[in-house]
């Protein structure tokens, strides 16, 4: 049996009705709320008449200052205890969506603003915000800023932080000395930990930028530490290369101890970056392009069943026809090579000791340091000698190789080997030195000394300079140059050869220093009428020009 409900729908009811049945329950309700409305205290932002601007551009690193003024119950807040009022000041990007950033950094607390602005590239918002304690209510102000990047050349300085144990950091050196066509004098520090949000572990080896394109911003610069190794963009030290992605496939274990170049660069497709990495060596042969960035990567290591403990070295600017590598071993006492294109270690031809200094294949001596020199010839066609101070029992000896003009059949590579005891003082305390390409002399530093060995002289080695603080001590030294032939012949790096960096650190005050000086490029004297020096937060370990296309 079908049973049907009897609805009536709601539109056969009469509004009049429904109307009066909704006015009487309304007519019950008694309104007990409390209505004492409080007058909220007034603040306000005036940024006029105070100089501002309606939109900033600036460099990376530059301090902006921006003074509004705030008003608070309609007087002027002139002191931080006038008025219950707090400040914040944050910059964000101006562009949103995907790939843009989302991080909000804070620049100060205070109603003036006084802050470097450490943000890489790009437009964006600098907001204050101005609280009333008293009731939460916020009043708003924001300026746009267009930040540029300044980090085209320079120098690098790459050193273990002090406040950070352990950890790697660089600095860049701006001045008329170290970037052509400029005549102002900055600094930037910590600039990687400042750029990237993330500390650099590990104690710094080397910084190096390899010239891979002409066209700016195609090239990196590799950070290298006992940890790890990095490549950061050349414009703004972004990283963009983690250690896997140096290698088509990446070795198991991450331990480099060296990191460099092969080759002049002026031969397209016959320059190799250079790693060495838990005692195996790894190239990546790349071609110098006017406009193509890196686009190789490491192969397969070098190999040799005999080979022992690799030094921390590889002959960076050699005749690239001949040689693909050449590095040495410390265990047997004996440099090695690679043709071009090839993995498998070499030994040299038999060396003539008739005509040769030493034997390159078995030196019976332990490479401690080493960098290019003076050699056949210079300018575009750059061939330099490497000059390799080494020890044996006890003594140190300056030897001197010639891989840039030689071949593997040669007989006679090592060309020169000098004595440093009796004519080098402190010369067993030296800890870093940098080969003259020009003149026919050496630096090396020791202590808080910095020495001139004129090494075919046969004259004791001069004190060059000396750090004006007793507890400073020498970390390291460089002579402004390149390892490019067409870069360094064409007059593209400043002041080359004819400018000296040298970094110190005092252990008790845990201050790192860099002092310039321009010296005589045949002599190695220096100028110490005029000098460039800067704090540095930690102990350098190397410095390096950074290229550019100026």
């Amino acid at each position: 049996m079908k049973i049907t409900k009897n609805i009536q729908p709601l539109r056969n009811i009469a509004i009049p009705t429904l109307f009066a049945s909704v006015l009487a329950l309304t007519s019950c309700y008694e309104d007990k709320g409390n209505y004492d409305y409080i007058e909220l205290e007034q603040v306000s932002i005036d940024t006029t008449a105070v100089g501002m601007q309606s939109e900033y551009a600036i460099m990376r690193f530059d301090t902006l200052e921006l003074s509004p003024r705030v008003f608070f119950q309609g007087q002027e807040v002139t002191d931080a205890n006038q008025a219950p009022l707090d400040y914040l000041w944050t910059i964000f990007s101006a562009t949103t969506g995907a790939g843009s950033s989302t991080v909000i950094d804070t620049l100060g607390y205070e109603r003036c603003l006084k802050a470097p602005i450490t943000r890489t590239g790009g437009n964006y918002l600098v907001q204050l915000v101005v609280t009333n304690r008293n009731d939460g209510v916020r009043q708003f102000f924001r300026i746009p800023v267009a930040v540029s990047e300044v980090f085209d050349g320079g120098w690098m300085v790459f050193y273990e932080r002090a406040d950070q144990p352990g950890y790697s950091d660089v600095a860049l050196i701006y001045n008329p000395w170290t970037k052509l066509n400029v005549n102002y004098n900055r600094h930037y520090l910590n600039l990687y930990e400042t750029t990237n949000g993330e500390l650099l572990q590990g104690h710094p080896i080397r910084c190096f930028d390899i010239a891979v394109s002409l066209a700016s911003g195609n090239n990196y610069v590799g950070l290298c530490t006992d940890y790890t190794l990095v490549g950061v963009s050349e414009n703004g030290i972004e990283k963009a290369l983690e250690f896997n992605d140096f290698f088509h496939q990446a070795p198991a274990t991450m331990k480099p101890t060296w990191y460099g170049q092969h080759g002049s660069g002026v031969m397209s497709g016959q320059s190799s970056e250079v790693l060495i990495n838990d005692n195996r060596i790894y190239t990546n042969t790349y071609s110098f392009s006017a406009t193509e960035g890196r686009n190789t990567r490491f192969g397969v290591p070098k190999f040799d069943e005999g080979i022992g403990e690799l030094a921390a070295w590889n002959a960076e600017v050699p005749q690239t026809l001949y040689y693909g590598i050449v590095v040495y071993d410390q265990t047997n006492h004996c440099f090695r090579y690679a043709a071009y294109n090839s993995a498998q270690l070499e030994h040299f031809e038999q060396q003539d000791l008739t005509s040769a200094a030493f034997d390159v294949n078995n030196t019976g001596m332990t490479l401690i340091m080493a960098d290019w020199g003076k050699g056949t010839s210079q300018g575009v066609g750059l061939r330099p000698y490497d000059y390799i101070i080494m020890e044996k029992d006890g003594q140190r000896y300056l030897a001197v190789t010639n891989f840039s003009s030689s071949t593997p059949a040669d007989d006679n590579i090592g060309i020169g080997l000098y004595p440093m005891k009796d004519l080098c003082p402190d010369i067993n305390d030296a800890v870093t030195m940098a080969s003259s390409h020009v003149g026919n002399f050496i630096y090396y530093g020791a202590g808080k000394k910095l020495y001139n060995f004129a090494y075919d002289s046969t004259l004791p080695a001069s004190e060059a300079w000396t750090a004006p603080s007793d507890d400073e001590q020498i970390t390291c030294v460089r002579i402004m140059k390149y390892y490019h032939g067409t870069i360094y012949g064409y007059g593209m790096v400043p002041r080359s050869d004819n400018l000296v960096h040298i970094a110190t650190w005092n252990e008790k005050t845990q201050r790192g220093h860099l002092y310039q000086y321009l010296i005589n490029p045949a002599s190695g004297i220096l100028d110490t009428t005029r000098s460039y020096d800067y704090d540095i937060p930690g102990k350098v370990k190397d410095m390096a020009w950074k290229f550019s296309m100026q």
